[in-house]
């Protein structure tokens, strides 16, 4: 029993001392198999060291002890295993002496396993330690031959080769060039160790004939190669036509989109040769004004349309060989249809068709005063009001200052010319109301929201931001909008929304609570209006610039502003206002 359990001590030290160290492949070059050494007796085996990943060179410490100052006979054999340490071959034999000794041999990249011996004639103990195997880059492959039988000519084809590797380092690239430059190889980067790794190659054959090649890879200093065969063919030809009926015209290329776009010379593609072959055709229509796409038909007798795309990509033709004053012609009908030449902006919707009108209406009512606006076209404010007044303006926002007392104050200068641009935000006054506004012979262009920023102010006006809002219900939590006719400036809270057609401001981080008035500027002269102070969460405007919002006294006079202290009418909340609001 007790030569029982030191024999289990005794193989448990034995594991320890052989133990080895495992390193990820690609992350050290070398790495130690055994460090702490082992002993041989005058004939013995030592224990079976397994290599991770193949090897390519092998270090080790040997010496012996010595009797009477004479070394030990013998030597000391490293042996190799290929097949996971069931038969063994002689590596090296090295000579040993008192004094440690590194001995270096090279190893091939099939070897699984490697120990020390001695054999008969060995005298005294022989010590090894420090065990080191140098990683090998290895590449091979199971590909030998691709064959990518016949491709159309100017087109290409691609086949993948198979490869295993192991790198010293990680992120290698393999790369391939070939005999015949009708082959090409697509560089792949590829990690530690891999297998079954594909390396595509593309045949995209430039004359009529069969093409062959020899393709070597390589990676990381390692090459393999194998060949590639493939046949080119050129008889091909087509031809694709687009048609259209009335309200538009339709024009196809083989190129591209852009290139079937209002050219004349691709009305009709022509006849693909050899160096222009191509599986596809690319269609596009063009509906003139009043008339609006509505698909593409084989037939004009088909029900069904085969793309509502305006701009089509044709399904992939099939080829055979033909002559080429006869050949397949493939055509498609763009089919349009005539609709209203008018268009009202409904600013609760905000849909519409990008297009050309002959009258644009915008649906909404302007009271005299403040309003934010954006367009999706050119304009200005006389085309805008039907009128010329000089109390007829729009502003941009132009500069932010802060103090202590007042907060922050926003202010917008008027546009001297009256100019409206597509899409820019602008603050909107008016002398008198303004229902439906509308305008004639107009281009409505895409929805493209614009932000602008302030020119100048304190050290941080330009992390406010005025944009232009095309759309509906705009969620306008946390952002400011113009509240009423009078010019004032309300933060929203949860559930506060915004129409289309208007403009909103984005604060910066961190300024909620603080106070924010707005003020105008026409011609140098500032007039200054105070955000209007709300008593309770229950007077909060939960819909930004709408007419509802209007301002009486309690004897139900309109007021334009809160120019007193007083009790106020504010739609139809009662608001007791301590304070004068505009100066």
């Amino acid at each position: 029993m007790k030569k029982k359990s030191f024999d289990i001590i005794l193989l448990t030290l034995l594991a320890l001392c052989f133990s080895t160290q495992a390193k990820a492949w690609g992350e050290t070059t070398s790495y130690v198999l055994q460090n702490s050494g082992g002993t041989l007796s005058t004939i013995a085996t030592g224990p079976s060291l397994p290599l991770t990943g193949p090897g390519a060179t092998l270090t080790y410490d040997v010496y012996t002890n010595t009797f009477l100052g004479i070394p030990g006979l013998g030597g000391i054999y490293v042996q190799v295993s290929t097949d996971g340490g069931s038969n063994w071959s002689d590596l090296a034999h090295d000579d040993v002496s008192k004094n440690k000794t590194t001995k270096t041999h090279t190893i091939g990249s099939d070897v699984t396993h490697i120990r020390f011996i001695t054999k008969t004639g060995a005298t005294l103990n022989k010590y090894y330690s420090n065990i080191k195997v140098t990683r090998a880059t290895t590449l091979s492959t199971s590909t030998t031959t691709l064959d990518f039988g016949t491709v159309t000519n100017r087109r290409s084809s691609t086949l993948n080769a198979s490869v295993d590797y192991n790198n010293t380092t990680y992120n290698q690239q393999v790369t391939g060039t070939c005999t015949d430059p009708n082959f090409t190889v697509t560089a792949t980067t590829v990690g530690a160790t891999g297998s079954g790794q594909a390396i595509p190659v593309v045949f995209t054959p430039t004359s009529a004939g069969t093409h062959t090649g020899t393709v070597t890879l390589t990676m990381n200093g390692k090459t393999v190669s194998f060949n590639v065969t493939g046949v080119g063919q050129t008889t091909y030809y087509t031809r694709a036509t687009a048609s259209a009926t009335t309200g538009g015209q339709a024009f196809v290329s083989f190129t591209s989109f852009e290139a079937a776009t209002n050219s004349s010379d691709t009305k009709n593609s022509g006849v693909t040769t050899a160096s222009s072959a191509s599986t596809v055709a690319y269609f596009r229509a063009v509906p003139q004004q009043r008339y609006t796409f509505v698909g593409w038909k084989e037939s004009l007798s088909d029900a069904a349309f085969v793309s509502t795309d305006a701009d089509f990509l044709a399904p992939a033709y099939t080829y055979t060989s033909e002559s080429s004053s006869a050949p397949t012609v493939k055509t498609y009908y763009a089919v349009f249809e005539e609709k209203p030449n008018v268009i009202t902006l409904e600013p609760s919707d905000a849909a519409y068709d990008a297009d050309i009108y002959e009258r644009v209406t915008l649906h909404r009512t302007f009271l005299q005063g403040y309003h934010s606006l954006s367009l999706p076209f050119a304009t200005d404010v006389q085309t805008l009001t039907g009128r010329v007044s000089d109390d007829d303006w729009v502003a941009q926002l132009s500069s932010v200052t802060y103090n202590a007392h007042d907060g922050y104050t926003l202010f917008f200068e008027k546009v001297t010319n009256g100019y409206i641009g597509a899409f820019q935000p602008y603050i909107l006054h008016l002398g008198q109301p303004l229902t439906d506004p509308s305008w004639t012979n107009v281009e409505v262009l895409e929805p493209q929201p614009v932000t602008i920023t302030p020119t100048e102010g304190y050290d941080g006006f330009l992390d406010w931001q005025m944009t232009s809002n095309f759309t509906a219900a705009k969620d306008m939590n946390g952002l400011y909008g113009i509240v009423n006719a009078a010019g004032a400036l309300k933060l929203g809270t949860a559930g506060s929304t915004l129409n289309a057609f208007t403009a909103f401001i984005t604060p910066p981080a961190g300024s909620a609570g603080v106070k924010a008035r707005s003020a105008f500027i026409d011609n140098g002269n500032v007039t200054i209006v105070d955000a209007l102070p709300f008593d309770s969460p229950s007077t909060a405007i939960h819909t930004f610039d709408r007419p509802s919002t209007t301002i009486h006294t309690l004897d139900g006079t309109l007021r334009h502003s809160v120019s007193h202290p007083g009790i106020y009418i504010i739609g139809n909340r009662k608001v007791a206002v301590n304070r004068h609001q505009s100066h």
